[in-house]
């Protein structure tokens, strides 16, 4: 019976997967919504595909995730505001490879993230550049912000808790009170989320190795590279902080409209600017720093490879290493991504025939980077840092994702609801930064509809035009910012990765599989942000 069982598990594990093969990559053109037959058997199998997968589910014992909400002994929540300024701007910044010093036979182990590989076949074949740890350190002569980009798919805030472990007794010596983890979601970099490996090993093997230790679960993250991953990025945070020097910061932006492609609707409302905070040291002869932000998906070399790279800002780094600015030869760039849950990359330049996905993506980010060295009109921005988090739950309403969590391929922060383990809820956390009391950040922990923060009219999509039909009224973040913001940013899945963050009356059937309806933990995930948001800026105000 048992075996019976575990076929019976195996084959409608590999249907749903299978089926879902396509959709786990990059962004995707939008659900469409069929007709009201059509609509109806949708219903049919979306309850009969759900009760399939939770019952896998079941057959698994429900090991890791406790009863009990984990306490957050690693969340930084901030400082309250403050309202003047201090006397200036100091910034640090550090970089370091997140393989230099690996065996490259380990690094051949890894795997490659970007889309779902049921049997583990997707391992790094090449590297064509490292994937990196960037880092600024930014303080008002107060408090002290740290911000890491990491060429990652995304990151839980499981390994951002171990990242700030690592971390917490230096960050209260050196006074740093919000420490900041961004994955700048690559679709071609060594998988630190779990999606990516052996599936079918873990759905056999994973419960075995929860109960007894004797052997990690089966998961796409590989253990040891992120306690590699870790280590670094300690290392790397200790030289930004310990190269902090004063100076002046300024704001700018460019349009970079014609190098995105919004592929979901709205398709009119996303953020189409390239934001740069550039800081100028006082010390005459030392490079400028630029932390930028933009809302594209990182997906050049496309969704399916084995070849690791940064993808286009690798290349924007490169091009801007060769830029002279303030007299000195060289620019410190750092990218933090944006609210970029459809938004692709726009490139129609010929290129020469037999050119790779690399060298276009090394053409793309000379485009990007030129549009940065453009930017002419800034604002001075004075010194004052004001930053805040709140950590929320929501419930995890994905059976494909509460599978992966009970089997460890992907790991969570959170606690059963009932002794089944068929409702998780996940604990995550929202940020909200001001500088100078002229620019606002939005901090959110996973891939967020753009409308969600940009549309001023609160409507997303109207009934007649969602998949749902039904309308979807909300506050979206600018509307929820003091008066005196002039400027607003998004930087995306930063401290976390609940997956994409959808308009709810456009979420598609889940049988329909597309890419955004899969690759989300919840359901009501844009709601719980935004009101956690709100309630974030409410009490900073």
């Amino acid at each position: 019976m048992k075996k019976h069982l575990q076929k019976l598990a195996a084959a409608l594990l590999c249907a749903a997967l299978l089926a879902g093969l396509g959709a786990v990559g990059a962004a995707a053109e939008g659900p469409q919504r069929p007709d009201d037959m059509t609509y109806l058997l949708y219903d049919v199998a979306d309850v009969a595909a759900k009760a399939l997968l939770k019952g896998i589910t079941l057959l698994i014992p429900p090991f890791g995730t406790p009863c009990k909400m984990p306490e957050s002994t690693n969340f930084f929540p901030g400082e309250p505001f403050a309202a003047e300024p201090g006397d200036a701007w100091q910034l640090g910044y550090a970089k370091a490879s997140l393989i230099e010093d690996l065996d490259p036979e380990f690094v051949k182990t890894l795997f490659v993230t970007g889309s779902l590989d049921i049997i583990g076949k997707r391992t790094v074949t090449d590297v064509l550049d490292d994937p990196m740890a960037h880092v600024t350190a930014l303080g008002d002569g107060t408090r002290t912000a740290v911000f890491v980009s990491l060429s990652a798919f995304g990151i839980t805030s499981y390994d951002v808790g171990n990242i700030r472990a690592a971390l917490k007794e230096f960050a209260a010596q050196k006074g740093i009170v919000s420490i900041n983890v961004s994955a700048l979601h690559q679709h071609s970099t060594i998988d630190t989320l779990g999606m990516n490996g052996n599936v079918l090993a873990g759905l056999f093997l994973n419960s075995f190795a929860l109960l007894t230790g004797w052997y990690p679960p089966f998961s796409g993250k590989n253990r040891e590279y992120m306690k590699h991953v870790t280590e670094v990025v300690k290392d790397t945070v200790e030289k930004a902080v310990g190269a902090m020097e004063p100076g002046a910061l300024y704001y700018g932006k460019a349009d970079v409209e014609e190098y995105i492609n919004p592929k979901r609707a709205p398709y009119d409302c996303f953020d189409k600017y390239f934001h740069r905070l550039r800081f100028v040291p006082s010390a005459a002869g030392k490079p400028e720093t630029w932390l930028c932000n933009a809302a594209i998906h990182t997906t050049g070399l496309g969704t399916s490879k084995t070849e690791v790279s940064a993808d286009f800002p690798y290349w924007i780094g490169e091009h801007l290493a060769e830029h002279t600015a303030n007299g000195v030869k060289g620019v410190n760039f750092q990218f933090i991504q944006g609210a970029q849950l459809a938004m692709g990359i726009r490139f129609d330049e010929p290129m020469p025939e037999g050119t790779t996905g690399w060298k276009r993506m090394e053409r793309y980010g000379q485009l990007l980077a030129d549009k940065l060295k453009g930017i002419t009109v800034e604002k001075p921005l004075p010194a004052l840092l004001n930053i805040a988090h709140r950590e929320y739950t929501v419930v995890a309403d994905n059976p494909l994702h509460l599978l992966f969590f009970r089997l460890g391929i992907i790991d969570s922060t959170g606690r059963k609801l009932d002794p089944a383990g068929l409702l998780l809820e996940l604990k995550t956390e929202v940020g909200y930064m001001e500088l100078g009391g002229k620019v606002a950040v939005a901090l959110v922990p996973g891939e967020m509809e753009p409308a969600l923060a940009f549309d001023t009219t609160g409507v997303g999509l109207p009934a007649d035009q969602a998949y749902r039909r039904t309308e979807f009224k909300f506050t979206p973040m600018c509307n929820m910012l003091d008066s005196s913001i002039e400027d607003f940013m998004v930087f995306g899945l930063t401290n976390d990765q609940v997956g994409y963050m959808p308009l709810p009356n456009d979420i598609a059937h889940f049988v329909a599989f597309g890419n955004e309806e899969v690759n989300t933990s919840s359901t009501k995930i844009a709601p719980a942000t935004l009101a956690a948001f709100q309630a974030l800026v409410d009490s900073v105000r």
